[in-house]
Formats: C-alpha cells, sequence, structure tokens
C-alpha cells in the first residue's frame, strides 16, 4: 500500500517539473516572435489572392467570364471563384494586410458588381496576409464588423495611399463593442487610436 502512494506522489511531482518545464522553457513557442513583414525579399513574390464567391444561380453559367474578367483587372491576381448555393452570398468584404490599396479598391468595386454591395467588413488579424475575400463565409461571425456607406467611401478614396488604406481598413474593422452574455445589451470598448 505504500509503494501506491509513493507512486503516487512521484507521478504527481514528475507532471508538476514537466508543466513548469513547457511553461518556462517553452512559453515563448505560444507566442509569435516578429510580426510579418509584406516588404521583406522572402514575402515581395507573393500574389494577392482574391476569393469570390457568387450567387449560383445567377453566375454559375458565367464562370469562366467571370473569372477572366477579374483577372483582367489585375494580371498579378490569383483568382478564385466560389459559389453560395442558396440565394446570395454575405455582403462581408475581408482585406489581408499586405494588399496594396489599388488592389483594395479594385475589391470593393467588384464586391459592389457582383455582390450587391458591403456591409460589413472583416477583423483584419483573422485574414491571410496576401488576400482578398469578397462574400466571406469560412470565418466566425463575431469577426464580422458593421461598415457604413460613408465609411466604404472614404475606404473607397482613390487619394489614399497603401499605408493609409490600410491604416482606415484597420480602424474601421476594429470591434467596438461587446456583446453582453443573455440577451443584456452591449458594451462599448475604449479603442486606443495611436495603435
Amino acid at each position: 500500500m505504500n509503494f501506491f502512494n509513493r507512486s503516487k506522489i512521484g507521478l504527481i511531482v514528475l507532471v508538476f517539473f514537466l508543466c513548469n518545464a513547457v511553461i518556462y522553457g517553452e512559453g515563448h513557442a505560444f507566442v509569435a516572435k516578429e510580426s510579418y513583414d509584406c516588404h521583406a525579399e522572402a514575402n515581395k513574390d507573393n500574389m494577392t489572392t482574391i476569393e469570390l464567391k457568387l450567387a449560383k444561380k445567377k453566375y454559375r453559367k458565367k464562370k469562366r467570364e467571370i473569372k477572366k474578367t477579374v483577372q483582367s483587372l489585375n494580371s498579378d491576381w490569383k483568382v478564385r471563384l466560389q459559389f453560395f448555393p442558396f440565394l446570395d452570398p454575405p455582403m462581408i468584404l475581408g482585406v489581408g494586410k499586405c494588399v496594396s490599396a489599388e488592389n483594395g479598391r479594385l475589391a470593393i468595386k467588384q464586391a459592389l458588381h457582383y455582390n450587391r454591395g458591403i456591409d460589413r467588413v472583416v477583423m483584419q488579424e483573422f485574414m491571410p496576409h496576401h488576400w482578398i475575400k469578397i462574400g466571406v463565409t469560412d470565418l466566425a461571425e463575431l469577426t464580422f464588423i458593421d461598415i457604413s456607406p460613408e465609411s466604404l467611401e472614404r475606404l473607397s478614396d482613390p487619394a489614399l495611399s497603401t499605408a493609409a488604406f490600410q491604416d482606415l481598413y484597420r480602424e474601421l474593422a476594429t470591434l467596438k463593442e461587446r456583446k453582453l452574455p443573455f440577451g443584456m445589451g452591449n458594451k462599448k470598448i475604449d479603442v486606443d487610436q495611436s495603435k
């Protein structure tokens, strides 16, 4: 009986030391060491991918024509067309942090043309760096932020540089209020604009 108690104590001590080794020794494994640099030499050749989700009933027979049209806007784009099986895909736009302002504005025009408009944007930290997604359905609904037509017009301004476009997109795609549990309403979040 004494042997079993010693084994349990020994096992507990072993688990304790292993947990500490993982937490303190390998704790850096859970944190990104450096942020992604869009202008780094290794990342300059990454093509922008535009993923466009279309209404199946409306555009199924025009797939090749639409792909060719979108590809003709920018030959550096990788175009992926998908079809939404129901009526119309959601009016959502997602822009990665390495997408140029010109490509972002072209994507907004495509969303307005093929997808009836844009009423929500995706939080940028959930987007792949070199991607544009129109009619997103593969991300959680909590990542979508409402956008007004006036804000969308500001984002479409041709005078914006890539840095200004990305800053404005991040500002518009930032969570501004948090839903409280049990239907108790919403709570405003104080957002530090300096970041």
